[in-house]
């Protein structure tokens, strides 16, 4: 089931009115695949992908007279959905250390490759890439491992970022700057276990 975009603020609305669990269920329906596919883009443990699909809708209907009806559903759920990722990760607070010998010859080729790109982009990113780049976050924090993959792996814009974590633009750009540097670090730790 595809709702517009006011139909979708209609059953918030609803939601908000009398708590509908119609609406409330149609909403969940509609949404929970852009939900999940957020999630799924974020978390590397595909098993947590439907408990914080189901944590964000918790959120957001706990939380739903903070949202602005004044604007589109989506990207206030989105916000949510990515807090509750960083949160996971906060929780977890587990940074696997990654050698070399553990990765593939692909993903060895792939790593070299980004690595050596001023500005990585998502599109340029094939599926073996996408899963090291993955890995590699795993090792940062929340925070770091958040914004590169909205910035990289999203293509989202810093204003886009910004706006999804409520962190200012400038925030956004001096963490993904330090974030560079602390996978970077990661990466010639993991090249120098290659020896």
């Amino acid at each position: 089931m595809i709702l517009t975009d006011s139909e979708s603020r209609a059953c918030m609305a609803a939601w908000l009115r009398c708590s509908d669990e119609g609406a409330a269920r149609a909403l969940v329906e509609a949404l929970y695949p852009f939900v999940a596919s957020l999630i799924r883009r974020h978390v590397t443990d595909t098993n947590c992908v439907e408990d914080l699909a189901q944590q964000t809708f918790a959120r957001c209907f706990a939380k739903a007279e903070r949202w602005d009806a004044s604007k589109p559903l989506e990207p206030w759920l989105a916000r949510i959905a990515i807090n509750q990722c960083r949160d996971h990760y906060r929780a977890r607070r587990v940074r696997p250390e990654l050698r070399w010998s553990d990765l593939t010859e692909g993903e060895q080729e792939a790593m070299q490759a980004t690595m050596t790109a001023a500005e990585p982009k998502a599109e340029t990113l094939n599926e073996e890439s996408r899963s090291l780049m993955l890995r590699l976050l795993d090792t940062l924090s929340a925070d770091d491992r958040m914004v590169l993959s909205l910035l990289h792996l999203d293509g989202k814009s810093t204003d886009e970022i910004a706006t999804l974590t409520g962190w200012s633009r400038t925030l956004v750009k001096v963490r993904a700057f330090r974030a560079r540097r602390k996978l970077r670090a990661a990466f010639e730790q993991l090249e120098a276990s290659q020896s």
